[in-house]
């Protein structure tokens, strides 16, 4: 998700004095998420989640059509 947004999450950082020496999701993107991003991700999480639900939706029904 980091990617599609054009943002670069995770990478190197510091947990209670402790580095973290992770790699970047989304290199390359802007590394501050604003609320606008925030707008974005559940725009984009809301429509994977409704093609998700019309993919179940058909494979459902084709195992109706199928069974009849």
């Amino acid at each position: 998700m980091a990617g599609a947004l054009g943002l670069s999450l995770a990478g190197p950082r510091s947990y209670g004095g402790v580095a973290v020496e992770d790699a970047f999701m989304g290199e390359g993107g802007r590394r501050e998420a604003t609320p606008a991003d925030i707008r974005r991700a559940l725009a984009l999480y809301r429509t994977a989640d409704a093609l998700l639900v019309v993919l179940l939706g058909l494979c459902a029904g084709l195992v109706l059509i199928a069974r009849s």
